[in-house]
């Protein structure tokens, strides 16, 4: 299933990206194309460091004057949630739906130094927001150098307070990606980065996990790369990047109710193939009838909109359309969409 996939797919990605050629650098703005695509909702995503959303046909900056990265939206699509970049520290900041009314709820810096924080994502009763931060971290010194990797953390607006959900690998870099599933306030995916084989090389696991009982469940096999999981509105599938020695694809897998114990075969054993490339950070629409994602061609990456269906199996509803072009938007940031 997955090579007819990938060769429908490679023909619909080619298709969407043949029509022009990217400038060879950065021209220093976003770029759309000589045929503009109408957003549905509000599509979120950073360039340079800018934070820009975009809305029918539509390209507004927001929150002027701050370094933005990983925008993340409120069940309602009132308010957003982001990484505000200092110069050697972060922070989780939320904000209203525009920009405005910014206010942190993670600290830049504490005893054990300058913080680092970032890949907020807001439950859906909107009471709790998960990132990841290194906070906690042993005090180091280049005599005395100790891991700084990068944890799962929860916030809860009642108290105020973070805690810690989850200790990484150390010297792995961390986790990363933490994403709450839709409908449910205390489940959770994420991106589990440790060592596998012999020799040890650096891997990538698909992680579910309850905030509840604190259960946690790989949904991907030792060995492979997995990475940046997106939930669908209805909580049913799973979008995700799984890498190759020369591509980034982007599948889709359905997700159980729950987990009690590691499924075999892992789910994302028959997930589906959407696009193939070089493609990062995924994120379904607000109706769930759409995949937007960033996408390397000639040099830049672009914003792309790919429609899907679910009935009779996850597959795409069409080709991938080109929202921006040449613009060299920001891949290492997630992209955010509200309706």
């Amino acid at each position: 299933m997955r090579r007819a996939a990938a060769a429908v797919l490679a023909v619909l990605t080619l298709a969407a990206c043949s029509p022009s050629t990217a400038p060879s650098r950065d021209p220093g703005k976003v770029v759309l194309p000589l045929q503009k695509i109408s957003v549905p909702g509000h599509l979120y995503a950073a360039k340079s460091r800018g934070l820009y959303v975009f809305s029918g046909t539509k390209l507004t900056r927001l929150a002027n004057g701050v370094q933005v990265e990983d925008p993340a939206v409120t069940p309602d699509g009132t308010g957003l949630a982001f990484a505000a970049l200092g110069g050697q520290s972060s922070t989780i900041v939320l904000a209203d739906s525009n920009g405005s009314n910014q206010r942190a709820i993670t600290p830049s810096s504490a005893p054990e130094g300058a913080l680092w924080a970032f890949k907020p994502s807001v439950s859906s009763d909107g009471q709790h927001v998960v990132y990841v931060t290194d906070r906690g971290k042993q005090p180091s010194s280049p005599q005395n150098l100790q891991p700084n990797d990068l944890g799962v953390w929860i916030y809860d607006a009642k108290t105020s307070q973070s805690r810690r959900l989850m200790f990484p690998v150390p010297y792995t870099g961390g986790d990363s990606d933490p994403v709450y599933r839709p409908g449910s306030a205390d489940q959770l995916l994420f991106t589990t980065y440790l060592y596998g084989g012999q020799p040890p090389l650096p891997v990538s696991r698909l992680t579910w996990m309850s905030t509840r009982t604190g259960a946690r469940v790989y949904l991907s096999p030792d060995g492979a790369r997995n990475f940046e999981p997106t939930v669908s509105p209805d909580g049913q599938f799973v979008a995700f990047i799984h890498a190759t020695p020369t591509t980034d694809d982007l599948y889709v897998m359905p997700l159980a109710a729950s987990y009690l114990r590691e499924p075999q075969p892992y789910p994302s054993d028959s997930a589906a193939l959407l696009a193939s490339g070089r493609v990062a950070q995924p994120v379904w629409s607000a109706d769930g009838k759409a995949i937007a994602f960033l996408m390397l061609v000639n040099g830049s990456f672009d914003l792309f909109i790919l429609p899907v269906s679910v009935s009779s199996g996850v597959h795409a509803s069409g080709p991938a359309q080109e929202i921006t072009h040449g613009s060299f938007l920001d891949a290492d940031s997630r992209l955010a969409w509200a309706p």
